[in-house]
Formats: C-alpha cells, structure tokens, sequence
C-alpha cells in the first residue's frame, strides 16, 4: 500500500469498579505465584510431554512447594488421561520409593502396574484392567499371592497417567494435583514442553476437558519476562518497554488478585490476548528483562488504588474514552491526541469487504437482512472511530454497535472510513497558508512523507494521512467499485489506555516511562 502523509498545522467489562489500598500488591506478589493458563498451545490435548531429564514432583502445601519425590528420564514425561479401569490397592505406603516393590512384583506377573500418587505422602497400587469382569479375576489372583486388597474404579475425569523410561505413575488430581519443577543442570531451570520453555513449576491436568492441560505456576516478574517481549518487541527503546513492563504488572495483579478475570478456573489468568501474549522462558530478551528488573514493584495507581492499565498496539493518532468502547466511564481512561505516533507499528490499512462477504459474516451472528445494498457509518467519536455502523439489507437493516463491528467484521480498529461505488474520489484539498485558505488540486501539492522527505502527493494513493492539531485522519483516495466496500482506516486495537506505537515513540524524542503512562492513563501515579 503507498502512503502519503500531508502535513497541515502541525503543531471490559462492562463497568470497572475501582479498588486497592495503599499496599504494593507487587511487594506482597513477588511471594506469591501466578496461575497462567497455557491455553494457546497446551489446552485440552492428547497427550503432553515435558522434554527434561530430571523433574521434581511435588505438592504445594501452606503456599510452600514441597518435593514429592525425583524423576530421571532420558526420554522425557509424557502425560494423558487415564480413562481405562483400575484396581487400585486399599494400602497405602508413603512414598513412590516404598510402593514400587509391590508394582515391580506385579509387572513380574505380567500385570500392567504403576505406583500412583494420591496427595503428599499418599501412594497406592494401581492396575490397569480391561473391563469389570478382569477386574475381577485379577483383584483374586493378586490377593491370593501378594496379600493386597484392591478396589474396583473406573475413569473419575480427573486421573492421569505419566510415562517415562519404561514405566508410569498414576496422578489420582482428585483432590489436589501435583506440580514440576525443573532439577536440569540449566542456567535457568525451565520446563521443557517441545515448542515452548517456561520458568517456575508445571501442573498438568484434565480439569473436566477431554485432554490434558497445563498450567504454568509462576512467580510475578519471571512471568512479567515473559509477558513483555510477547507484547511489545524487545527491539523498542528501553523507556518504551518499561512502561510496557508496569502496565503489564498492573494487568497482571488486578486480574489475579483483585477482580478475578477467570472464576471457577484452574488458572487465574491466560497465555492468550483474553489476557496477555505470554510465550515463556525461549521468548525472552536482555532488554525486556532489564525493564522488567527496574521497574520492579512499580505500579499504576489511580486515587490510591491499583487499576487495570489497558493498552493496544496502534491508535492512528488519537485514543479513545472507555464508554465508547465499553459501557463503563473510567476517569483514567479518556481520549487524548496521540501525535506522537509517527512510526505505528500496524500501518494504515484497507479493507475489501463485497456485499457477499458482509452478508455471511452476519449471517454467521444469525443476522439475515437479505443482499447488502449499503454500508453507511452513522456516528463518529471525537477520537474519529465509528459507534454505529448501519447495514442496510433488501430485506431490513442492521446496526452494529461500537466494538461489535470490529469483531463482526474483522477490522483492525474501528478509525476508518468506507468507500463505496457511488463516492466521489477526492482530488482536492483545503489548505490553511499565510494568504487564508484556499483549494489545491493534490497533482499541485507536496508533502513531507515517513521518512522525513518531501514528495509530489499524487491522485493514485489510496489514502492520505493528514496530521492536524489533535489527531491524525486518514482521508481515503481510493477509486470504490460496485458491489464492494472499501473500509479504510487506522490503527489497531480498542483504542483505550495506552497505544504502544505511541509510546515507542514518545520514548525515542526522550520521554521517561513514568511520562508516558501519566500521558496515556490520565490523573494517575506510578509509585
């Protein structure tokens, strides 16, 4: 796409409510693990294997992880669902070392054993069977010669069988389930899971899905390492990146700790952008870390309180207020020009929509309306984004409301403008000079581009992007075409909070990170 840039007179919830005190909720974090649900990668899947040597099993107990016991393994652990019956022993021994004799003297036998892990301390005899009526003749025979009793049971939902080197062990996860740590002689102790690394401990679990899950136990600023880099990329200035790192330590601990953003959940917050991008430990980078090391415990505080610092990757030019997002008006988050953002990470974009596509991306939501006849966006706000968008059909219209539009119809903001086949293409300007103002043809005007450097505007762009005093618009210069609807427009994102863009660039002319989030969050303090 050509763009060219005219310069003219350049000078989440519903409702959010407001809550904290005057503690570091970072201090008392730095303590506490985080729960991060690996759902991008590890959700519900066959089987999952952790590709380390040596893993330590253990129980948390009282916040304080406790080992269970050491495994080694040249191959690995895998781990799925053990959904077949077993005979399980009514005995208890009090750890894996003290039951592997009996299941070593069962496999003798030919039985398909393992030593199974019910909580700390608690091991039992399982053996794998193939219906009720085995059950029954093994549980006789087993008895008769090695004097153990054992009990019928079939799949809970919840148990899991981990292979390794030969042999496995069954997790009962009924009651609790146990975690992994990492014994590796590594640099940084990290599970291994194939296409991704992750610092902290491991629980794997089928948590009611048909498959197995992980999920990532944490401690704050070894997530926030990798948070950060998957966010914001680790090449930006370092100012940049640290206010990155104290919105997303804001995120991060509101979410978890003060309005839960999962409930009835194994995990308190997500890998996936319903949360934040996490990628784990193969992700992260020296400066990403460094902003995360100096800008520990550091927080975003409104009237004393911690608040959601919300952000997105690119305004194009001006942000917006939560309640023309959302329902909720939040006083720190207010609209403000974003002319600082001359280097947008998303550029300006068009989208080609026919009145087909349009009508099956309704119809997908169960809106029928007939053939689209028209597009026509009906309500702009201050910041330049559509609130209503009127989709007229032969057999009735629909209108999509603020955020719904860009969802519906996959857009990447929702600044843009539509070009139809009956618009009228642009070919002049008013232009604001020291004699008044006046119109020029564009073949007559020339303008300062990207680079810094001036060229001829020309008819053929398909858009132009014209700076002004508190935003920067797009005006499309695209040719529409019948049956087909041009969107053409800016940015990337809700538009709320922080745009990223923005502050990569407020960071390279010399704004310190405490600057930026008091520009972008309005009326906050960063302690």
């Amino acid at each position: 796409m050509k763009k060219v840039f005219l310069w003219v007179n350049i000078v989440l919830i519903v409702t959010i409510t407001l809550v904290g005190s005057n503690d570091s909720y970072a201090e008392k974090m730095n303590n506490k693990a985080l729960r991060i649900g690996l759902l991008s990668k590890y959700h519900a899947i066959h089987s999952l294997t952790m590709h380390n040597q040596a893993i330590n099993m253990g129980y948390v107990l009282d916040d304080e992880f406790v080992s269970e016991h050491v495994f080694m393994s040249n191959d690995g652990y895998t781990i799925k669902p053990a959904t077949n019956t077993y005979l399980v022993s009514q005995d208890v021994q009090p750890s894996y070392i003290a039951v592997t004799p009996f299941v070593n003297a069962l496999k003798a036998d030919g039985y398909k054993a393992y030593g199974g892990t019910i909580g700390k301390g608690v091991w039992k005899v399982y053996v794998e069977v193939a219906d009720d009526n085995e059950a029954k003749i093994a549980a006789h025979k087993i008895k008769a010669k090695h004097t153990l009793t054992l009990d019928t049971v079939g799949d809970n939902g919840y148990r899991t069988l981990m292979t390794f080197s030969g042999t496995g062990i069954i997790m009962e996860n009924a009651n609790e389930h146990p975690q992994f740590l990492s014994m590796d002689q590594t640099e940084v102790p990290v599970i291994d899971l194939g296409d991704r690394q992750y610092r902290g401990r491991m629980e794997i679990g089928r948590y009611g899905n048909s498959g197995v899950s992980a999920v990532n136990v944490i401690g704050l600023n070894d997530y926030l390492y990798g948070v950060v880099p998957s966010e914001m990329p680790s090449s930006w200035p370092i100012e940049a990146l640290k206010a990155q790192a104290v919105a997303v330590r804001n995120f991060a601990i509101y979410h978890s700790e003060i309005i839960p953003k999962y409930k009835n959940k194994p995990y308190v917050l997500c890998d996936t952008q319903n949360s934040q991008a996490y990628k784990g430990f193969g992700h992260e980078y020296p400066s990403t870390n460094r902003a995360v090391n100096e800008t520990t415990n550091r927080m975003v505080y409104y009237n004393n309180r911690v608040v959601p610092t919300f952000y997105f990757s690119t305004s194009g030019g001006h942000t917006e207020n939560s309640e023309n997002v959302w329902s909720g008006t939040i006083p720190y988050l207010k609209g403000i020009p974003d002319l600082y953002e001359l280097e947008p990470y998303k550029e300006p974009w068009i989208k080609e929509l026919t009145a087909r596509d349009i009508e099956d991306k309704l119809a997908g939501y169960d809106v029928h309306i007939g053939q689209i006849v028209d597009v026509i966006p009906r309500d702009y706000t201050k910041a330049g984004r559509v609130m209503d968008l009127c989709i007229v059909g032969t057999k009735g219209e629909h209108i999509l409301k603020k955020e719904t539009m860009r969802t519906w119809l996959g857009l990447h903001s929702r600044k843009f403008e539509v070009v139809r086949d009956k618009d009228v293409l642009r070919h002049a300007f008013s232009v604001q000079g020291i004699g008044g103002v006046s119109e020029q043809e564009k073949d007559g005007l020339y303008v300062v581009d990207a680079s810094g450097q001036p060229r001829q505007l020309s008819v053929n762009t398909e858009q132009t992007i014209v700076i002004s005093q508190d935003n920067i618009n797009s005006i499309p210069s695209i040719q529409g075409k019948k049956d087909t609807y041009f969107f053409v427009g800016q940015g990337n994102g809700h538009g709320v909070g922080m745009s990223q863009s923005g502050a990569k660039c407020m960071a390279g002319v010399g704004f310190a990170y405490d600057e930026i989030l008091k520009y972008y969050y309005r009326d906050i303090e960063v302690r």
